[in-house]
């Protein structure tokens, strides 16, 4: 375990508080919001000269917020954890991988879920050296104890032993034990360039269940997500790629633990025709009454960047019309993420990015999505990315990104609070 101390933090007015006032306008589920998300002081959570990958953070159901990342100096790299007090005091951070598993880059964040009894799960690419393999690569798991500390070396989650690509994958912990895992890989690929697989541990990541091949036409670096509804049902989406290489998001579900998923089904027809790999996958999410939340990127058939969220109410059979996210006509908005309380409340965060610079901003919706209030920027330098949100049941939310300054790179947290509940 490596001690760290803060290494800085920006003071937001003379109450080191931020106000983002919500609003609702049109039809509404109920009458004129007037709920308010205070945001404490950010946190510099790690700086260094080293690559870092985008943060992942989770709560513990008892409150505690924890992160993990990539760090990368050169050809050696680490999995991070750390749990981050809420005063700002000391930071420990905890190494993940063993010695020659490290992971293989920092494009993106690791995979992190913590289970209902506080053991955590991380997830991570480590290069495959094949000789001759391009791009090779094994997906790995690590569990750790309620403390932070690992309790076994990792296990490898892809069971071909074959030199491809497995990675790009998301995590969440189940109820009873379980692990769900989804990714991208490189076998049972029908022309797309990428697979989508889903692997279920049930021992608390001790072992890992038989891959399951969810699509044989995923896009090829986009990001799969995994969700649980509150009736226990296992939800996935992602990118599909469809004849003509259109690229929409598409979802499918389990109601028996991952053992089989139902046909995928569209999200939205957008018709986004896109000859390579955008680099960004759908965020998806379940409110307590279990309306479903799916938000994603598209560029439609007028080649136009949007960022939308839509609802549905029948398990995903239909969907609600798409609302905008980005509105303004000065910058494109990118790397969409978003988080649902259980009463509906939805935070969204995503890049705003211009010729000069790109920062991390955020809208809050109090009706469950039918409608957001205004945008508030999070970020200051010229140099933010990849942003991330988590919600705890209480209120607290969560928020981390990754800033650059030459030459130090740094990962930011920053935490705040919902202050009222939602009458659906």
């Amino acid at each position: 375990m490596v001690p760290v101390r803060e290494i800085g933090v920006a003071v937001c007015g003379a109450a080191a508080l931020l106000a983002l006032v919500g609003f609702s306008s049109g039809a509404s589920a109920h009458k004129e919001s007037e709920a308010v998300t205070m945001l404490g002081a950010p946190l510099t959570l790690v700086q260094s000269t080293a690559a870092l990958s985008p943060p992942t953070l989770r709560f513990h159901r008892d409150g505690r917020l924890h992160a993990a990342w990539i760090e990368k100096n050169g050809v050696q790299g680490e999995v991070k954890t750390a749990a981050i007090p809420t005063d700002h005091s000391a930071i420990t951070q905890v190494p993940v991988n063993p010695p020659g598993a490290g992971p293989e880059a920092v494009h993106q964040s690791p995979g992190f879920a913590i289970g209902g009894d506080g053991e955590q799960f991380v997830t991570w690419s480590s290069a495959n050296k094949t000789p001759g393999a391009l791009f090779a690569s094994d997906l790995r798991l690590a569990r750790l104890d309620a403390g932070g500390m690992p309790v076994q070396p990792p296990v490898q989650v892809n069971d071909d032993g074959l030199a491809i690509s497995h990675t790009f994958e998301h995590v969440i912990a189940g109820n009873n034990g379980e692990v769900f895992v989804a990714w991208l890989d490189g076998r049972n690929k029908d022309r797309s360039g990428a697979s989508i697989l889903f692997m279920c541990s049930r021992d608390h990541g001790a072992t890992v269940g038989k891959n399951l091949v969810l699509d044989g036409m995923a896009c090829p670096c986009c990001r799969p997500m995994l969700a649980q509804a509150p009736d226990g049902s296992l939800w996935a989406v992602w990118r599909k790629t469809f004849e003509g290489n259109v690229r929409d998001i598409v979802i499918a579900h389990s109601t028996d633990q991952g053992r089989t998923f139902s046909t995928p089904t569209v999200v939205s027809r957008d018709g986004w025709v896109f000859d390579a790999c955008p680099h960004r996958g759908p965020s998806i999410a379940f409110d307590g009454l279990g309306r479903l939340y799916i938000g994603w990127y598209t560029e439609g058939k007028d080649e136009q960047p949007r960022l939308f969220i839509s609802t549905s109410d029948d398990q995903g059979a239909t969907f609600s019309a798409p609302v905008a996210l980005h509105t303004a006509t000065t910058s494109l908005p990118d790397n969409l993420h978003m988080a649902v309380h259980p009463d509906g409340r939805v935070v969204a965060v995503w890049e705003e990015v211009t010729g000069v610079r790109k920062r991390v901003v955020m809208r809050v919706s109090d009706d469950r999505g039918q409608t957001f209030g205004p945008m508030q920027t999070l970020s200051r330098g010229s140099k933010a990315e990849h942003p991330t949100v988590a919600i705890h049941d209480s209120g607290t939310v969560a928020l981390g990104w990754t800033e650059h300054a030459f030459p130090h790179n740094r990962i930011i947290v920053q935490q705040g609070q919902l202050s009222r509940v939602v009458t659906p």
